[in-house]
């Protein structure tokens, strides 16, 4: 397109677009009137009207003085969009005019303002005069391009704005933000225009961006949230204001991408290697960096807590914090025994309210042993009294691990649910891993090992398993056990082959992991690889100072272990001991486990009076699978003294609660046929219902092939690898093409194979 200069009255160049032009829509000094009849409006000025034919090829460009830019062609009129009755029409008059690029510098100027739009505000943005701008926007007003004082139309502002080019649209919009924030208006207003603008440049506009951001991300719209705080990372000068910066970025992200790769995160670990991470952020930074196994990154945090924190303000967080690391984290606790496990007394007293003053609490009555009744009435208190937040998500897991631990299973199970669906109605996939692991261990302890397994898959698939961090561990373990007491032994062998960080056998996610390796050998048979497990399980607890009944078990599985290998006196003696650690049977629900395994080793008649009072603990308790094992026991102990009739009830009920449990190897030790509704398997259908063509295109993806190489590979399209993908994902119950290779391992060559040595 051709052009010609504003001020020097070149002629204007034509085009057969059929539409008027935003100069034509402003006006040319060529004007008419309109005929009687025509609806139109005599107007001055050079301002358009309504009969004017919508074809117009009459063009011209200008390059305004102010703000404007060069004019182009194809825009609608709005008449023709909307048939405004107060609006003139023009046709070119083929010259270029000053007065012609004023008007479409204060429409434009007008269009960006948009709601705001003033005469001061556009004279400000445009650098002009006040009277100046007044006097045209009184012909822009008259011609109903502008209403209501300054306020553009909004077919008008559209047109205009979709022909301004993109350089000039963004710095009308950052010198717009600029203007704005020295009138004072609110500081959504202002950071709208920095982000149209892309840019934006001083400490005030880093400021108006964080206040905005901190709104976004209290109303979950993080999305929003992380545009208005990289603008502002972007915006700052001062690497102490970028660092803190960093840190909320990273919290933003955090709750749907827990990644340690993403550049956010590479900020974060800059600033704390420099010292520049702000002093209140630190506890939440040394969670982000232990997550991912960064220990340096969090002694560095740690170090610098100790030396600046200031009791007063941070109290609550670092007994919390050291709580925390006692209970995930012991070998990171061990290492800085400075941190607090009480409140020291110059502090200021705890607000009653606080959410890390009462978890601390909660965790330390734990390891002294509290009343249970105490305990869980204090986790009870916690998850009624505070909302899930990035400030309160490892206090809320926490609670509901206390109630775990004192066996209030179903009351965990609630809770379990409750946050669970907070976590996915407010979308953040971080969250709802976290208590989907949760409520994965809570239906493994109600004896559900069937929808354990579903849930524990569903925490594998929110997110990619390195995003996980540590926490792969608990997801990992339950579903592991839950597999193993089901009987799908290969399932649970190809999830002992995923990698797992190093950094988790640092951590408590440790134990239920060794545990669940230690259980999936020795019902295959491989008794000294569980034993070796067991005992490194017990040797860790030892070693950080955490060798309590309620965390791990480890003395009542080294008793079935003993049992396995036919060695009756070790078995005895570690139960024994295991129901000391707990002060009786009746102290946690592992004494009827400790019940059930000396039964093994008394004499008939005792074996009986055992296996009643685990029955009874383990009815109490709420574990099905629990109870139908010892119901089993106690129907052939029954046999074994030659009672038969008083052994069917017991059998009975054990087979049906097996079949309810899903628990084939039970079901194949007492001799009964698994009706086909008590195999229902997590994910509905399974393997066996994928059809060859599914098959083939579910190992070529797991494989790591591409859609478009699968689809050349079998000489199908691409869209019919898709279609085959979406039914295997759903007959599997995966989420994700990185758990194929998991879902299909106990069912390829080799997949049998244990990954246990």
């Amino acid at each position: 397109m051709g052009a010609g200069s504003a001020t020097s009255g070149a002629p204007a160049t034509r085009t057969g677009s059929g539409r008027a032009r935003p100069d034509e829509v402003v006006g040319t000094p060529d004007v008419q009137t309109a005929r009687p009849g025509s609806g139109g409006v005599r107007v001055s000025a050079g301002v358009a009207r309504p009969n004017t034919a919508a074809g117009s090829s009459n063009t011209a460009t200008a390059r305004p003085g102010s703000g404007g830019g060069r004019l182009t062609s194809g825009v609608a009129r709005p008449d023709a969009v909307t048939g405004l009755p107060n609006t003139p029409t023009v046709r070119s008059s083929g010259r270029s005019s000053a007065a012609e690029a004023e008007r479409l510098s204060v429409a434009r100027a007008a269009a960006v303002l948009g709601e705001h739009a003033g005469v001061a505000r556009v004279a400000a943005l445009l650098d002009r005069e006040v009277d100046e701008i007044r006097s045209v926007t009184a012909e822009l007003t008259r011609a109903g391009l502008i209403v209501d004082g300054c306020r553009p139309h909004p077919d008008m502002a559209a047109m205009v704005l979709r022909e301004l080019p993109a350089d000039e649209r963004r710095g009308l919009h950052a010198a717009a933000a600029d203007v704005l924030c020295r009138d004072g208006l609110p500081a959504a207003a202002v950071a709208a225009h920095l982000i149209a603008a892309g840019d934006a440049r001083g400490s005030w506009a880093a400021q108006v961006l964080l206040e905005v951001a901190d709104h976004a991300f209290e109303a979950d719209e993080l999305d929003s949230a992380g545009a208005y705080l990289e603008l502002a990372y972007r915006a700052s000068r001062r690497a102490d204001e970028r660092a803190a910066i960093a840190t909320r970025l990273v919290a933003v992200e955090w709750r749907i991408n827990p990644s340690g790769r993403t550049r956010n995160f590479g900020r974060l670990r800059a600033a704390l290697r420099t010292g520049r991470v702000p002093c209140p952020e630190l506890p939440t930074t040394v969670l982000r960096m232990l997550w991912h196994g960064h220990v340096l990154h969090a002694d560095h945090a740690l170090l610098r807590l100790r030396q600046e924190a200031d009791p007063a303000t941070l109290g609550d967080r670092l007994e919390f914090l050291g709580a925390w690391l006692r209970y995930t984290h012991p070998v990171q606790a061990q290492r800085h025994p400075w941190l607090p496990a009480a409140r020291a007394a110059e502090s200021a007293p705890p607000e009653r309210d606080s959410p890390h003053r009462q978890a601390a609490a909660l965790l330390a009555g734990l390891w002294e042993q509290r009343a249970p009744e105490e305990t869980a009435a204090a986790a009870q208190r916690i998850l009624a009294q505070h909302r899930l937040t990035t400030e309160t998500v490892e206090v809320l897991v926490a609670a509901v691990d206390c109630l775990l631990h004192t066996d209030r299973l179903d009351a965990a199970d609630a809770w379990c649910q409750s946050l669970l669906a907070e976590a996915t109605a407010r979308r953040a996939p971080t969250w709802q891993a976290l208590f989907a692991s949760a409520r994965a261990e809570t239906l493994l302890r109600k004896g559900n090992p069937v929808e354990a397994a579903g849930h524990a898959l569903a925490a594998l698939n929110l997110l990619p398993a390195e995003q996980l961090g540590v926490w792969l561990g608990r997801a990992v373990s339950v579903l592991v056990r839950a597999l193993t007491a089901q009987g799908r032994h290969a399932e649970a062998a190809a999830q002992l082959e995923r990698p797992v960080p190093r950094a988790m056998f640092e951590s408590r996610f440790a134990l239920g992991y060794l545990r669940a390796r230690g259980e999936h050998c020795l019902a295959t048979g491989r008794i000294e690889e569980a034993e070796r497990h067991f005992r490194r399980c017990g040797r860790l607890m030892n070693e950080w100072g955490l060798d309590f009944a309620w965390l791990a078990p480890w003395r009542n599985d080294l008793a079935a272990v003993s049992l396995a290998a036919g060695q009756p006196r070790p078995a005895r003696e570690l139960a024994t001991r295991h129901l000391e650690a707990i002060g009786g049977a009746e102290g946690h629900h592992t004494g009827g486990v400790s019940l059930r395994l000396l039964a093994v080793t008394a004499d008939p008649l005792r074996r009986v009076t055992l296996l009643r009072r685990s029955a009874a603990l383990a009815r109490s308790g709420g574990d099905e699978l629990e109870l139908a094992t010892v119901l089993a026991d106690l129907g052939s102990a029954y046999r074994a003294l030659g009672e038969v009739d008083r052994a069917r009830p017991p059998l009975r009920e054990a087979a049906r609660l097996a079949e309810v449990c899903g628990a084939e190897p039970l079901l194949a030790r007492l001799q009964v046929d698994p009706g086909q509704g008590a195999r229902d398997t997590v994910g509905g259908t399974g393997f066996e219902a994928l059809s060859p063509a599914e098959r083939r295109v579910a190992e070529l993806a797991a494989n790591g092939n591409r859609n478009r190489d699968i689809a050349e590979h079998l000489d199908i399209t691409t869209s019919t690898v898709e279609q085959h993908l979406t039914r295997v994902y759903r007959k599997l119950a995966v989420a994700r093409r990185s758990e194929l290779r998991f879902a299909l391992a106990a069912h390829t060559p080799g997949g049998d194979r244990s990954a246990v040595g």
